[in-house]
């Protein structure tokens, strides 16, 4: 099987400009993009990937699954020669300047319809490395470096600078039929060796930090918002603005959620309206089970949430609508 190793970089909110819409990626969960990214379609369940930022690496991660959904984007292109790579200025006028040297007003913007992916992580482990410098990774990228790429294939020993076995680390891809006819398949033997720790920690790693989980279990009395589950093995702390920091895990940027329910939420299929904090769910959820929570309203206090975030988290998922 072939080995695929990505280098996948992510943009904090904070550097955000007017320029470039937020993926709103989940450092620790998934990582979105969409069909105008290089490398888009080359991403697969299975492959493995270093997260960075544009200063320091950040982590690995295992990609789970990768879901895609039709939606739109704003591109924004110089003025003069339609390229799209452009820098604001600060200081200088006028405010913006293409890759090729042309200086503009204003960039002309275009709505395109796209595929939007999300790479969901099946874990994500830091980078406790004291050296996170990026130019570590230079030798190993597969084609030649490029700082406006995103994503960009890395070769497989680049797992070597973090201490990382690929042979551990791949997930298994063969199909549910190929398991009953693979060659050589080992009889099931009984083992007493408890791997059940092992289970738990990956359910931890979806769960995020646990003491912000643990605020919002008792701020929500043990009940996801949604559904009213009072099950606390399947309730997970939600991060209404995606984590990027010890700042996000304020409980009012927080919502306890049902497993499925916080994937739903995550992905933009299930949105909050922040007029009303009644629950829309997109057309592919409508004749489901989850039509059943359409129109509700979340059973929390506006005052005990932050609005301005579920107002942020609710331009994306109107966009996905």
């Amino acid at each position: 099987m072939t080995e695929n190793l990505w280098v996948l970089k992510t943009v904090h909110e904070d550097h955000i400009t007017s320029l470039i819409d937020s993926y709103q990626d989940s450092l620790t969960e998934y990582y979105n993009y969409d069909s105008n990214v290089a490398n888009s379609k080359q991403i697969k369940a299975g492959d493995q990937a270093i997260i960075i930022d544009k200063k320091q690496i950040l982590g690995y991660a295992i990609i789970a699954q990768v879901k895609e959904s039709i939606g739109e984007k704003i591109i924004r292109k110089c003025s003069i020669c339609a390229n799209t790579t452009i820098d604001i200025r600060k200081r200088k006028l006028p405010k913006y300047r293409c890759s090729k040297g042309h200086e503009f007003e204003i960039p002309v913007e275009e709505t395109k319809t796209v595929t939007k992916y999300s790479a969901v992580f099946g874990s994500f482990n830091p980078i406790n490395s004291k050296n996170r410098d990026l130019k570590q990774l230079r030798p190993y990228y597969s084609s030649n470096y490029n700082p406006n790429m995103s994503m960009q294939r890395l070769d497989i020993d680049a797992l070597s600078l973090f201490n990382i076995s690929s042979d551990d680390s791949i997930l298994p891809s063969i199909t549910p039929d190929e398991g009953y006819t693979k060659k050589e398949a080992e009889q099931y033997t009984i083992s007493d060796q408890d791997e059940r720790e092992v289970i738990q920690r990956a359910i931890k790693l979806r769960r995020g930090q646990q003491n912000f989980r643990k605020k919002l279990l008792k701020k929500y009395n043990n009940t996801c918002v949604i559904t009213g589950c009072k099950i606390t093995d399947i309730l997970e702390a939600a991060h209404i603005n995606p984590y990027k920091g010890n700042q996000d895990n304020h409980v009012s940027n927080g919502l306890l959620l049902r497993a499925d329910i916080h994937t739903l939420f995550d992905l933009n299929l299930l949105g909050i309206n922040p007029e009303n904090l009644r629950i829309i769910i997109v057309d592919k959820l409508k004749g489901t089970e989850y039509e059943q929570y359409h129109n509700k309203e979340i059973n929390v206090d506006k005052k005990s949430i932050s609005l301005e975030a579920i107002r942020k988290k609710w331009g994306f998922q109107k966009n996905n609508s």
